[in-house]
């Protein structure tokens, strides 16, 4: 049954263009009056606002055939009549349709601009229809550069006032938005949900561009997860749609996505098809954005059939189009398509370095696919080069995401990590002893030599010319065999030198999966808008770590946690302990702080086998976790020796941690209290390491303290969460001066 589905879906991908061609012509032919009728109109009108509006209709049919030339041209006309007529609805609804044009090209700088100025004009005049359609149009910009903390909150807004003025259409195109940016996140939950409420709503109101956009992106999510029989189905209704209404530029998308699919079936030759005719469409509507995910696909297409000059000069071209608009997102796609031309030609290097620069660039935007897709790419390219570790770490990594964005089961351990570092440590330790020793043996031999010298010169004196040759003849063999010992500590000074290359670039990728793992910047920012995080490890790696993870909608828990040690050792403890809460909160599905901490306890002692005095091992970590309830203002706390800061009016309130550490067994026994209290707008909460207080410097070289730090967090607490971040880096710096940094330093704030 399920293949027969199948084979229905293929059959009407080839017969459904020829069975609505008819109906695209009739549309097309109906467009073309409209255009004409309104061309009459505009010859005849006098110069007034009537005109602009109809300059305004022309803008938008244009728009919808793909013919930006003459959609930019009625624009700008329109947008040059308003300003003489002193027409704010018309100036503003003059820049937005610029907008609508730059974006659909690809120019989103451009785009941006002619939004912002639409923005101010609106809330000028208190157009509330218009202030949330600028809105939604500057998240869609926002979002298109990885910029989705902001992209999020204009949606928000958006919705906010188009659900207050009863707005159908607008409530479905913030529905739609808000589930792009879950699926572009890995949510595909959240992003299914938000599709199939916009849906609903187009579907009310008869919006067939609408519809056809929603089936396309609940298309994409069944791309990513697989389902490519659910995705063609998805992908055929848009299409369909997009074909009546004669939507140029959504048609090219769709060939493009069906021959993505195509693709994943391994049938190349059909999936060439399609994406050679998207290329044609967005060539010939100057769609930039569309013509580089065109050369992407077919680059793609190519490598596939092993065809590596036409894919590589593809993937370049794909590259040179993304980085000139400004879309990150697509330059980061090129990136790694153009590393992975390069694995299969045997030029690791050059592999190497364009997925880490997608990776790089993934990571700064928060696109967890692409970083999903990085992390597989460097973990088939090390192991091809034959580095097997870090293959393996990489592959790690992929799981991981892979299974976070999927919901799956995640439960492997950083064995391997540990096991790595600690033979390298002791290759080294004895690398080290081995140069000490044969340096101890050179100068003894070489003390003898000189001392034998002496015994030779005198027997000379002694006995005259005959043991003058034999005495040349042992000094000529002595310092042979200095030389000899020489070398050999040159060797072995070389030999050092390269384990301890090794060992340092070790570090480095050590540095990157704990950057890998670490919540974004942004991602922070889009769950808690009024924060700051200030972070500044001791040495390349950290000992401090940092976690968030989002309950529901107005729900998060957010840790701050101090392992012991810093440096390598200190960064796999905070591995172990990021993972190990990850497993905690996802698979066992714990949320109270208190039993989080209780089961992340005995997780580490189990993993550490801490069982019995003899032979454990004493490590664990300090940690600060709460639970932060925005809508009803509660918040729940537990630590282990940290504690939170909470200021309130000036006030500053300790919620003080147990005092005992996580997951060491020789720590004091029980279980880790529970705080809950009511939180008030306005207020103030602190997490933090004890690195912070504990640097030394000053002019007595003593701690910086607590108290001190107490009094610098209630003396800035009403300043913006970003300056508060600066003060701290300044405070600090000015403290330590030129003294060595004697730990890791980690301070969330935010505000309520």
């Amino acid at each position: 049954m399920k293949n027969f589905k199948l084979f229905i879906l293929i059959f009407m991908m080839f017969f459904l263009p020829c069975l609505i061609l008819a109906q695209q012509a009739k549309v097309n032919t109906e467009n073309n009056i409209v255009i004409d009728s309104l061309l009459l109109i505009l010859k005849t009108d006098k110069q007034d606002t009537l005109s602009v509006n109809i300059q305004h209709a022309l803008t938008s049919k244009y728009l919808n055939l793909g013919n930006y030339h003459e959609a930019m041209q009625n624009a700008i006309q329109a947008l040059q009549k308003a300003e003489k007529l002193f027409f704010k609805n018309g100036i503003a609804t003059s820049y937005s349709l610029k907008g609508n044009i730059y974006e659909q090209q690809g120019f989103f700088e451009e785009a941006m601009d002619s939004y912002l100025k639409s923005l101010k004009i609106c809330e000028e005049m208190m157009n509330k229809k218009g202030v949330a359609n600028a809105n939604s149009n500057i998240g869609s910009i926002e979002e298109k550069q990885g910029n989705y903390g902001n992209a999020m909150n204009s949606h928000l807004k958006s919705l906010e006032i188009f659900t207050e003025i009863k707005d159908l259409k607008g409530i479905a195109r913030a529905y739609n938005n808000v589930g792009i940016i879950y699926s572009d996140l890995g949510d595909f939950e959240k992003a299914t949900s938000n599709y199939l409420k916009a849906l609903k709503n187009w579907e009310k109101i008869g919006d067939k561009k609408g519809v056809a956009n929603c089936f396309n992106n609940i298309g994409i999510i069944y791309l990513n997860q697989g389902n490519y029989e659910k995705c063609l189905e998805n992908y055929l209704k848009s299409l369909k749609l997009r074909e009546e209404i004669g939507n140029k530029s959504g048609i090219g998308a769709s060939f493009n996505n069906i021959g993505n699919v195509y693709q994943n079936l391994e049938k190349y030759e059909d999936a060439l098809e399609y994406h050679m005719k998207s290329l044609k469409i967005m060539q010939e509507i100057g769609d930039q954005q569309g013509i580089a995910r065109s050369h992407n696909n077919i680059g793609n297409t190519y490598l596939n059939q092993g065809n590596y000059k036409n894919a590589l000069e593809n993937q370049l071209k794909a590259v040179k189009i993304n980085e000139t608009i400004g879309d990150k997102r697509g330059t980061a796609i090129a990136y790694s398509n153009v590393g992975n031309i390069y694995m299969q030609q045997g030029n690791f290097e050059e592999a190497i370095n364009y997925n880490t620069k997608s990776l790089l660039l993934n990571k700064k935007i928060g696109y967890k696919v692409g970083i999903k897709d990085a992390y597989y790419c460097l973990s088939e390219i090390y192991d091809k080069k034959g580095y097997f570790n870090q293959a393996l770490i990489f592959r790690k990594l992929y799981s991981l995401t892979k299974d976070t964005m999927l919901n799956v089961e995640n439960s492997k351990q950083i064995a391997e990590m540990n096991t790595k570092y600690d033979s390298e440590k002791k290759d080294k330790e004895l690398i080290k002893k081995d140069a000490e020793i044969n340096k101890q043996l050179v100068e003894t031999e070489k003390q003898n030599l000189q001392r034998n010298a002496f015994i030779i010169g005198f027997a000379l004196v002694l006995l005259l010319a005959f043991f003058i040759y034999n005495g040349y003849h042992q000094k000529k063999n002595a310092n042979e065999l200095l030389e000899e010992k020489n070398s050999l500590i040159e060797n072995q000074k070389k030999l050092v030198d390269e384990k301890n290359i090794k060992i340092t670039d070790s570090i480095n990728y050590a540095k990157r999966i704990q950057q890998a793992i670490l919540p974004s910047r942004e991602m922070i920012e889009f769950l808690i808008p009024e924060s700051f995080v200030f972070f500044k490890p001791k040495a390349i790696v950290s000992g401090d770590f940092y976690w968030i993870h989002p309950v529901d909608d107005n729900k998060v828990l957010l840790a701050v946690a101090d392992c012991t040690g810093h440096g390598v050792p200190g960064a796999l403890m905070s591995i172990m302990g990021f993972n190990l809460l990850e497993q905690i909160v996802k698979e066992h599905f714990i949320q109270e702080p208190a039993k989080i901490l209780n089961d992340l306890s005995n997780k580490i002692t189990e993993s550490l086998r801490q069982k019995d005095e003899f032979g454990s091992v004493k490590d664990g970590m300090d940690i600060a976790l709460c639970k932060i309830d925005f809508q009803n203002l509660e918040l729940e706390f537990s630590g282990a020796h940290n504690s939170l800061y909470l200021i309130r009016n000036g006030k500053l309130n300790e919620i003080k941690a147990d005092r005992r550490s996580v997951g060491v067994s020789s720590s004091k026994p029980g279980l880790f209290s529970n705080h809950k209290l009511k939180l008030e707008k306005g207020d103030c909460l602190y997490i933090f390491s004890d690195g912070f207080a504990d640097q030394k410097g000053g002019m007595k070289n003593e701690k910086f303290f607590y108290k001190p730090f107490r009094e610098l967090l209630i003396k800035n607490h009403q300043m913006e969460m970003v300056e508060q971040e600066r003060i701290l880096e300044n405070v600090i710096s000015e403290w330590k001066s030129d003294k060595e940094q004697i730990d890791d330093m980690l301070v969330i704030g935010l505000r309520i």
